[in-house]
């Protein structure tokens, strides 16, 4: 009798118990800020699998298009590339930090949780004061702008690059089989170089051909870079994961063409080692 009333009791309070409230929700978040109520099944190697709320149907997002995502008991599980990189350019700055009731907090420091478990913001808002605040009560952080070095940084690379694949095109349109290689090769790129008479640097003919606009260039391209990031507010990070219908004031994904060609890579190895004789070779390389 004992016995059968504990299984009453456990059916009984089955019947009765609410599992939507049980059961762990996820938000993923993309990089535009929409957020997707759901239950995540798994993370695969390009996708996330999902099952969207009031549905019954297994839906999937690319892992690129991912910025976050989070649980309904406020940790962070995955995050992308670029997540991690806005908060590394954030910390050690200044700034303001708006939180999701409508404070606002300057700050003469920022650094962040890096384990995502509890996700807290260390503040350092003066002389001997700090403040923890969890970064789910954050609408954005500000700051200022000396996070413009990274676009000095990428201006610079834009005309370097540049002057170095036309010299790379240069090279194979005037391309002489009689001539050699190493002569051919360096004829374009020394173009490029200033001279340098303690080195033996351009000695006989100055300064490269190229040089000139190759150093005009350079300044122009950091300017536009740094009025195209002042333009974008690119020292606004936003995450405001409470607001599900409110989108971020910018984009949050930050191009670089070293993860695009790394991540690209790794899609190939990753296609090719489905098959038994890709498995076999990767497994030499492993």
């Amino acid at each position: 009798m004992k016995h059968f009333s504990y299984i009453f009791l456990f059916v009984f309070s089955y019947l009765l118990s609410d599992t939507t409230q049980t059961d762990v929700k996820h938000v993923v978040m993309d990089h535009n800020g929409n957020t997707t109520e759901c239950f995540v099944d798994s993370i695969g190697y390009e996708y996330v699998y999902f099952i969207p709320r009031d549905s019954v149907d297994i839906d999937s997002m690319k892992l690129k298009d991912v910025y976050y995502i989070y649980s309904d008991y406020d940790r962070i599980f995955y995050h992308s590339w670029s997540f991690g990189e806005n908060i590394k350019r954030m910390e050690n700055r200044t700034g303001k930090a708006f939180t999701a009731d409508g404070d606002t907090l300057h700050f003469i420091n920022i650094k962040f949780d890096k384990d995502m478990i509890n996700p807290e913001v260390f503040l350092t808002t003066g002389p001997g004061k700090s403040k923890y605040v969890s970064m789910f009560d954050l609408e954005k952080v500000e700051t200022d702008f000396s996070i413009m070095a990274y676009s000095v940084e990428r201006g610079f690379f834009y005309s370097f690059y540049t002057f170095l694949i036309a010299a790379t095109f240069e090279i194979i349109a005037s391309w002489d089989d009689e001539r050699r290689m190493v002569t051919q090769v360096w004829d374009q790129y020394d173009d490029l170089l200033p001279k340098v008479s303690i080195i033996g640097l351009n000695k006989q003919k100055g300064n490269g051909v190229a040089y000139e606009s190759f150093t005009s260039f350079i300044p122009l391209t950091v300017l536009i870079s740094m009025v195209y990031d002042v333009y974008k507010g690119k020292n606004k990070f936003y995450f405001s994961p409470v607001y599900e219908k409110r989108k971020f004031g910018r984009n949050m994904h930050i191009f670089s063409l070293k993860q695009l060609v790394g991540n690209r890579f790794n899609e190939i190895i990753y296609k090719f080692e489905k098959n038994s004789f890709g498995k076999r070779v990767i497994g030499l390389f492993r």
